[in-house]
């Protein structure tokens, strides 16, 4: 049933190439992920079978340049074994490679987010819908009345597939669909703290879908192997692999702060060991006047000594630096911040920490951290 997804992004293409009139694109967010790149798909499709929202020429868009989908290895060689022609999705960021489809001339539905970042603050007046699992922002309220769907979830895509499941309609190739169920859920253990009765439920109804027996911890783990294996890359590409841009309001500075946060799926401890604090500290110290930013933080997750960890990585200017000391010391909801790593060369510094709470994701993290920062409240 992959010829059916392939059919639709060409068409897609077509679409976009031809400037149809009225096209709503649904976009990922600028992170990337599986969840992101997958369920933008699959709503898009949703809305071109379906009236229930009335979205006129839906077309899903990823939110990177589209050169940059081989450092997203999971994906990449997912939709390689599924038969899916990357080549056919379409990007809004200008490269070499590609569709481009320019928001500015576009209606949008934000999925797998509900801020748009400072660079695409352009398209604010055109978002039509929110589909997402995140914080609720609370921006767009009156423009998306008619399409906002924000609640907690393991997985966007979750969200997506009940609205297949909703209308009674056909996911094609539904392997491809729960493949970011599965895996921001982490196979469905409880003990990470992600999925929801909701992930479970409608993992349960897509596999009735499949067209053969699939062992959900077989595939986890094969997409697992292919998303960690990052030690290959250089520490400037596993920075820009799944990467956000955060604008903190600063109390205690008056002024926003510019903060890059990365997620990088193994350990601090296996990172330093490939790249060492040196490298680190330099490539960040590149990437951070690259972007310009005020900001770095690195979210790691893997395994520490067989048990699955989360470390986090700070690098700022001293001022910036102070600011996220005392979010770490502020303990918050009782997780501990302990310092496994650090360099200081003026003016900036790199200081590593273990977490006690090893489910603690960038999802959680990033609204923790702006409430510290601007309100002096400190939660996870």
């Amino acid at each position: 049933m992959s010829a059916l997804i392939n059919e639709f992004l060409r068409k897609c293409v077509v679409k976009v190439q031809a400037k149809a009139e009225g096209i709503t694109v649904v976009m990922g967010n600028e992170g990337g992920d599986m969840d992101s790149i997958v369920g933008s798909i699959y709503l898009a499709y949703f809305f071109e079978h379906s009236r229930k929202y009335k979205i006129q020429n839906p077309v899903p868009a990823i939110n990177f340049p589209l050169e940059d989908l081989p450092l997203r290895n999971d994906v990449n060689n997912f939709l390689k074994e599924l038969g899916i022609e990357a080549s056919n999705l379409i990007t809004l960021v200008k490269s070499n490679e590609g569709c481009f489809c320019d928001i500015n001339t576009a209606k949008l539905v934000l999925y797998d987010h509900n801020k748009l970042i400072d660079a695409q603050q352009c398209g604010c007046n055109n978002v039509i819908g929110v589909v997402d699992h995140h914080f609720d922002e609370q921006l767009y309220v009156d423009q998306t009345k008619d399409l906002r769907i924000i609640r907690t979830v393991g997985s966007a895509s979750t969200l997506v597939a009940e609205l297949y499941r909703d209308e009674d309609m056909t996911v094609p190739c539904p392997i491809l669909l729960s493949a970011p169920i599965i895996q921001d859920t982490v196979n469905f253990e409880p003990a990470q703290k992600k999925v929801t009765p909701a992930d479970v439920s409608v993992y349960e109804w897509l596999e009735k879908g499949f067209t053969e027996k699939i062992d959900p911890k077989a595939l986890h783990k094969k997409l697992s192997k292919w998303k960690n294996d990052v030690l290959s890359l250089t520490v400037e590409q596993n920075l820009k692999r799944d990467y956000k841009n955060f604008n903190y309001d600063v109390h205690v500075l008056k002024k926003k702060l510019s903060t890059g946060i990365s997620s990088v799926p193994c350990s601090y401890f296996e990172f330093e060991e490939a790249y060492t604090l040196d490298g680190i500290f330099n490539s960040c110290q590149k990437y951070y006047k690259d972007k310009d930013l005020e900001s770095i933080i690195i979210a790691f997750a893997g395994k520490r000594n067989g048990v699955h960890s989360r470390q986090i990585a700070f690098f700022a200017p001293n001022d910036a630096m102070n600011c996220f000391l005392s979010y770490a010391r502020s303990e918050p909801s009782n997780i501990k911040f302990t310092e496994i790593g650090k360099k200081e060369s003026t003016p900036f510094s790199l200081i590593a920490f273990s977490l006690s709470d090893p489910a603690v994701s960038r999802k959680r993290l990033a609204p923790s951290l702006a409430a510290f920062l601007e309100k002096g409240e400190s939660s996870l």
